[in-house]
């Protein structure tokens, strides 16, 4: 179910695949997630744990708090 808090946090980890000129399935594959869940996160359909959510923060080479870097 899609929520605020889901679609910015897809909307942030889209912004941080864009910049880094990545393919979804290159951002998943660095990170480590299947590329169609991966995809589900960046559409806000799915939520991450906080196991994806490291997975994600070690795959793009930011901090927790840089994941979470969006208003």
């Amino acid at each position: 179910m899609k929520t605020q808090a889901s679609i910015k946090f897809g909307q942030r980890i889209r912004e941080l695949r864009e910049v880094r000129g990545l393919s979804q399935e290159e951002a998943s594959f660095n990170c480590g997630i299947n590329r169609t869940f991966y995809g589900c996160l960046e559409r806000g359909e799915k939520s991450a744990t906080i196991n994806t959510i490291e997975k994600l923060a070690i795959g793009f080479k930011v901090s927790l708090k840089e994941l979470f870097d969006y208003e």
